[in-house]
């Protein structure tokens, strides 16, 4: 797989776009399967695939449920920087496993990372002797996601770091649904999901039948999710967008959620707890794009009282291999 960052000029065709497709509903399709379906060659797809990847433009990965990884917590925190440079103090909390997603940003807050826990107690202890503790961090303005409605990262920055996240935790890792064979495949997976059976039993030294076994348990019980992601770069001028809703009454919380789960702009979804009711994660071209679809999409839902966002300008980190994964 491709792991230059630079964007050569590739313009994408139908084929392309429902090979995509193909790929983002199983990543590991067969080659055949996705040539009859889109009446093309098979050589025709391997080699606009590899096209694809090599022009950095899409990776097909394994995306881990951060519940099976035994992170039961996922919370989005505004942070706010006092006496340093937002992107210094970003990259700062980069380098924390736990944090898999640090977006500098514009509004109320200067970054807004994605965070996960174990549980209550490691979570205070995350916030509180952790991340509140980083030279610059001034404020946490955290929100708990108690009910993630849609989680679709199919748009995602490949020019970050990953970090090593989950992939670093020992083989006793508590909480986990993986044991350490498991991490082992999905850390094979995640670099590369259509690497086969065959060569992944090499590199660990165990049976190829193993390796099946273990994917199609994996996948069956959600807790990972073979799919492709493609570059945001591709998108534009795109930049990514927090839009925090506060509803009129707690009784219409779940029911503004559902609405704003079926606009096919938003990507991420969820019922928060603390700083907003529901939050929503789109991507826009600029404040005026933010502003109309946050006045057109999201104000008119019945229910909703009052929006506030922040706009990215600079991601730090995004670990597209993690994610709250939603059937």
């Amino acid at each position: 797989m491709a792991t230059d960052t630079a964007l050569p000029d590739i313009s994408l065709d139908d084929a392309d776009a429902g090979i995509i497709a193909q790929l983002r509903a199983d990543g590991r399709a067969p080659y055949r399967g996705m040539a009859k379906e889109l009446g093309l060659t098979e050589a025709t797809v391997r080699s606009r695939i590899k096209r694809l990847e090599e022009s950095n433009v899409l990776r097909v990965v394994a995306v881990t449920d951060i519940d099976a990884a035994g992170y039961g917590l996922l919370l989005s925190i505004g942070v706010q920087v006092d006496g340093r440079s937002p992107e210094d103090v970003a990259r700062d909390l980069a380098a924390l496993p736990a944090v898999f997603s640090v977006n500098v940003v514009v509004g109320a807050q200067d970054i807004e990372v994605l965070v996960c826990a174990r549980d209550a107690q490691d979570l205070y202890a995350l916030t509180s002797e952790v991340l509140a503790r980083v030279p610059g961090v001034a404020r946490l303005t955290p929100a708990l996601a108690v009910d993630v409605l849609k989680n679709q990262p199919d748009w995602v920055p490949f020019n970050t770091n990953t970090g090593n996240s989950f992939f670093a935790a020992g083989p006793d890792a508590g909480g986990s649904a993986l044991d350490a064979v498991d991490r082992a495949i999905v850390l094979q997976l995640s670099h590369d999901a259509r690497t086969s059976n065959r060569q992944i039993a090499a590199e660990l030294g165990v049976a190829e039948g193993t390796v099946r076994t273990r994917i199609r348990r994996l996948e069956t019980e959600g807790h990972i999710r073979l799919t492709a992601v493609t570059n945001i770069e591709r998108f534009g001028d795109a930049s990514l967008a927090y839009i925090f809703v506060e509803v009129s009454r707690s009784d219409r919380t779940q029911a503004v959620a559902k609405a704003m789960a079926d606009i096919p702009e938003l990507g991420f979804v969820g019922v928060m707890l603390g700083r907003s009711d529901v939050l929503g994660i789109t991507m826009v071209r600029n404040t005026e794009h933010l502003a109309d679809f946050i006045h057109r999409r999201i104000s008119a839902i019945d229910g909703v009282r009052r929006t506030d966002s922040t706009l990215g300008v600079n991601f730090i980190k995004h670990d597209y291999r993690m994610a709250r994964i939603v059937a």
